[in-house]
């Protein structure tokens, strides 16, 4: 899922998590609250903004709204409970979620794919390899998507049990 602003106002006094480090500024599963922009007039843009959870002060320049789109992402669910997680589990989250299915699941099946016909091409002979083929293609596929939901979806219940265990005493199954 995509996230674009129109103008650079538009993200001043959010919280946005950083997805993408930068040299001298907040770290990758960091929370910042956009303090301050400013058009340079050049297509560039300064942002003033505050670490949330060490309340650092921090300004950097960026070439466009693209460049900052990609370095930081609304998300509330992580703003709303971002005391509650390490970094570790951040940083996991992020990986997951920037996940897409050109970038990662059109790879691993275009692998799956050629060993499969590889071996079934080389190995197994007529009808039954192509059958086996197919089989396996359409299982290899399958599986590939299966895991590719699952674990963008396993990621998000897995942080909604430490939140609920820690502050509501529920645990989800």
């Amino acid at each position: 899922m995509a996230y674009m602003i129109s103008s650079i106002d538009e993200a001043v006094d959010g919280k946005y998590l950083v997805v993408k480090d930068r040299k001298n500024q907040a770290k990758c599963g960091t929370l910042v609250h956009i303090m301050s922009s400013r058009d340079n007039g050049n297509g560039t843009y300064t942002v003033g903004y505050r670490v949330t959870g060490t309340g650092q002060d921090f300004s950097d320049t960026f070439d466009g709204l693209k460049e900052f789109c990609d370095w930081v992402k609304p998300d509330s669910f992580i703003a709303r409970y971002y005391e509650c997680f390490e970094i570790s589990e951040v940083s996991k989250y992020i990986k997951i979620n920037q996940r897409t299915f050109l970038n990662f699941c059109l790879p691993i099946m275009v692998i799956a794919l050629v060993v499969i016909w590889i071996i079934f091409g080389a190995v197994v002979k007529g009808t039954a390899g192509v059958v086996l083929g197919i089989i396996l293609s359409v299982a290899a596929i399958g599986g590939t998507i299966f895991f590719y939901k699952h674990s963008k979806s396993k990621i998000k219940l897995d942080l909604y049990k430490k939140i609920g265990s820690a502050r509501w005493g529920v645990n989800f199954k």
